[in-house]
């Protein structure tokens, strides 16, 4: 059973925290884009971008929330204090970093992307009730095609996976200010749609001309063939892909063949079966669809 998220009362973060109502958190998969929107609202009069990535929560909050949630014991911290009192001096040592970004440029914000932070959106979630949290997202077939490259040298069923996971992380949160953004939607029209994201944020700023200048145009994307790992988005994936309004489509017969291929031989390891989970028998059917298809192609 999935434990209780854990929530920092917001009046606590209110009279404690350097950085209450100033935070922004922007969450993607890598290859996504957000690295193009965090340059963009650094650019922003009081806004501090944070120049590297953190991994806050990925390489250091997560631990010290996942070792709370042990079962109460001898080697649980659970056992040593309120659970508020420990939610609160959490906050305030991921506050710390960017509290003094926030400073060293004499910022009134503070905004940060880290790779891994999509599978810790909850706890982001928790400990930061008042900050904006940015989802940032892209065409899952590109995104999963980028991340099966020799760069990183993921196969295709686990580029697929990562971009399927981070998805689910992030949409099924429950959070007052989350705001869903497509990258190729702000790099077409990055004017006026980075006007209304900043507003919405609530950064008041006189001009976005430079910041939209930063994000740069769509143009900028380089074309991403789906290949195999994109392939294995379409098939599995296509409730999320409808959900941020990318169109079915573009997928050859080769690649999607290749796409299963690979996902029955890895079945053995449960790859296949955990990729046919998140869609159920609606992938069954719409893969004996496609073979039907190609049969009668065939003649």
């Amino acid at each position: 059973m999935k434990p209780e998220p854990l929530a920092l009362d917001i009046e606590a973060a209110r009279g404690a925290s350097a950085l209450f109502d100033r935070a922004i958190f922007i969450l993607a998969t890598p290859e996504t884009g957000a690295e193009r929107l965090l340059r963009a609202l650094g650019s922003l009069p009081g806004v501090a971008a944070a120049p590297v990535p953190t991994h806050l929560f990925s390489q250091g909050i997560g631990r010290l929330l996942d070792h709370w949630r042990l079962d109460p014991g001898p080697a649980a911290l659970s056992g040593l204090a309120d659970a508020q009192d420990f939610l609160l001096a959490v906050r305030l040592l991921a506050d710390a970093p960017l509290a003094a970004l926030a400073e060293a440029q004499g910022a009134e914000w503070a905004v940060e992307y880290s790779p891994g932070h999509p599978a810790h959106a909850e706890e982001i979630a928790g400990l930061y009730p008042d900050a904006r949290l940015v989802h940032v997202v892209r065409d899952g077939r590109e995104v999963a095609a980028r991340l099966s490259s020799p760069v990183y040298k993921r196969a295709p069923r686990y580029a697929a996976r990562l971009w399927i996971d981070d998805q689910r992380a992030v949409s099924d949160l429950e959070h007052d200010h989350l705001f869903v953004v497509r990258i190729e939607d702000l790099l077409a029209e990055p004017e006026g749609l980075l006007e209304e994201l900043v507003k919405a944020l609530g950064i008041e700023v006189s001009s976005v001309a430079a910041a939209a200048e930063a994000l740069g145009r769509l143009g900028d994307l380089p074309d991403v063939r789906p290949g195999r790992a994109g392939a294995i988005v379409d098939t599995v994936a296509y409730d999320l892909l409808a959900r941020f309004d990318y169109p079915e489509g573009g997928i050859g017969a080769s690649s999607r063949a290749a796409a299963w291929a690979e996902m029955l031989a890895a079945s053995t390891a449960g790859v296949a079966g955990r990729l046919a989970t998140e869609t159920g028998p609606r992938a069954v059917g719409r893969a004996r669809s496609w073979i039907a298809e190609r049969r009668g192609g065939d003649g």
